[in-house]
């Protein structure tokens, strides 16, 4: 039997992908010489022009911009989600997950700098009416204990738990690595409901992309602040069946060889955009051809990611005066 719920989620999901940025988008963007030019340029852009246009140009510096576009994607994926049942139960899940998962992270950097006062989760509206988060609460939070009582239902309460202490001495990187191994054993779980062609492949993504973000977490912690491999193997990202097995080919290379991904990578940033690159060509390829509403949505998700990733390195780019051709050099496409 045909799910025409599926067809349908499928067919708004192409729509709006097919309103992207194009190259010659980003070309105008990476020609801008100023923040406020670039938001200029997003307000003629479907997908940007209803949140940039309440918001005028003169007030527009780099976070205002940067927070604008990360609300704009949120919101435009919960749209989605309000059309078919299974994309909101899977794909939105992972989406939402990660959207608290930022909100958590960010917060305890506040808390730990002594700004807690200061910290704003802004919430798209259907993320506030689906999420178990007591995001009042979670905004007047100005202790530990007090984020705890925002998580009271959720299961990163059980997460944090046991980082409660009076000291303040929690580890972020240590909570950090809790939260998303739990984000991960999610989606997991949701690419297992997948039929088995779909599942292999959609598996293989994600653990590549785990792989490649561990040799990133590793490296930082091991050559940039020297730790110890008791903390470093405390870090490493493994959930459910999934087990890093690369750790050994680091050690013999001193943490700089990084063959055994690609032979031509030489630096942290050289995996990350390689990261990205496998992602965008596997879902360029996905949310064109599969007929999986689940695969479909994931893709557009990767892709709205990545165009996300894209802008904030031109918005980062033009503020800090990185030339032309290093910023287009620094995008996926």
């Amino acid at each position: 039997m045909i799910n025409l719920s599926s067809n349908a989620i499928i067919v708004k999901v192409r729509a709006r992908y097919s309103k992207r940025l194009s190259n010659n988008d980003f070309e105008s963007l990476i020609s801008c010489s100023s923040v406020s030019e670039i938001a200029s340029v997003l307000k003629n852009k479907h997908n940007y022009c209803d949140f940039l246009n309440k918001i005028s140009e003169k007030d527009i510096h780099r976070d205002t911009l940067e927070s604008v576009l990360s609300y704009s994607f949120f919101e435009d994926i919960s749209v989605l989600a309000k059309y078919d049942s299974m994309f909101g139960k899977n794909v939105f899940k992972y989406i939402l997950t990660k959207f608290e998962i930022q909100q958590i992270s960010k917060f305890l950097i506040f808390l730990k700098s002594g700004n807690a006062q200061k910290f704003k989760c802004v919430v798209p509206s259907f993320f506030r009416s689906e999420s178990k988060i007591k995001f009042n609460s979670f905004n007047e939070a100005e202790s530990y204990v007090s984020l705890l009582g925002a998580l009271s239902r959720t299961y990163y309460c059980k997460i944090l738990e046991p980082f409660n202490t009076k000291s303040m001495d929690f580890d972020i990187n240590d909570i950090d690595t809790g939260l998303y191994n739990y984000l991960f054993d999610s989606l997991c779980s949701s690419i297992r409901k997948l039929d088995r062609k779909s599942k292999t492949e959609s598996m293989k993504v994600l653990y590549d992309y785990v792989d490649v973000s561990n040799v990133i977490r590793i490296v930082r912690l091991k050559k940039f602040y020297n730790l110890d491999d008791d903390y470093v193997f405390r870090m490493i990202f493994e959930f459910g069946d999934y087990k890093f097995s690369k750790y050994d080919d680091l050690i013999k290379s001193n943490f700089s060889d990084f063959s055994f991904i690609d032979n031509t990578l030489r630096s942290v940033r050289d995996i990350e955009k390689f990261s990205k690159t496998l992602r965008f060509k596997w879902a360029k390829k996905h949310i064109r051809f599969s007929n999986v509403s689940e695969i479909v949505g994931f893709s557009y998700v990767l892709l709205k990611e990545i165009e996300m990733f894209n802008l904030i390195n031109i918005i980062e780019g033009v503020r800090y005066g990185i030339s032309k051709d290093a910023l287009r050099m620094m995008i996926v496409k």
